[in-house]
């Protein structure tokens, strides 16, 4: 089990690095546009009619993506009160527990985005000087978001259970991106 979850953590981790590159080039093009926009419009009365809608794209796949990033790195909100009271067998078996709701909150939001992809694929975008489909910029952002994190509730999953079996460390896999965190060996 601890040869596949260790492929499982490099693939993922590469994602998280895809993730962390477009996420850069996304803002830098976010304050590139905006730039853009207000010097057009202040210095030449004319400002570019698509470059505000294309800053709100690129906003809406950044923060879908600095989501999957987020899980990864194991950056997103908990609450351990009560959790932090159990003994390390029951903490694992409730990080289980999280993991596995999220992966099926995410399953259904995949199934449902399928949907919409198809719904949205026959509009265009509104000002963009290219005819692409709506659903680049709405449904499937968010398809690939869960999709990512999908993966990365499994891995996390599989961590803990080979963990609570006694096959690795005790304590399971906390972050993907940090390899300092892991009870895998390298």
């Amino acid at each position: 089990m601890v040869r596949p979850l260790r492929a499982l953590r490099r693939a993922l981790q590469l994602v998280g690095h895809v993730e962390r590159w477009l996420g850069i080039g996304l803002i830098a093009i976010m304050v590139v546009a905006i730039a853009t926009q207000v010097f057009t419009r202040y210095a030449f009365n004319r400002p570019i009619i698509w470059v505000e809608e294309f800053a709100v794209y690129a906003f809406i796949w950044g923060t879908f993506l600095g989501a999957s990033l987020g899980l990864k790195h194991g950056r997103h909100v908990k609450i351990e009160t009560y959790v932090g009271h159990l003994p390390a067998r029951g903490q694992a078996a409730a990080r289980v527990l999280v993991n596995l709701i999220i992966f099926f909150v995410l399953w259904l939001l995949v199934q449902e985005v399928g949907k919409v992809i198809a719904i949205e694929s026959r509009s265009t975008s509104v000002s963009l000087p290219w005819p692409i489909p709506r659903a680049w910029f709405y449904s499937i952002p968010i398809m690939v978001s869960c999709l990512s994190m999908m993966a990365t509730c499994l891995y996390l999953v599989l961590g803990e259970l080979s963990a609570l079996a006694g096959r690795v460390p005790s304590g399971g896999p906390q972050s993907i991106m940090d390899s300092t965190a892991h009870a895998l060996p390298q």
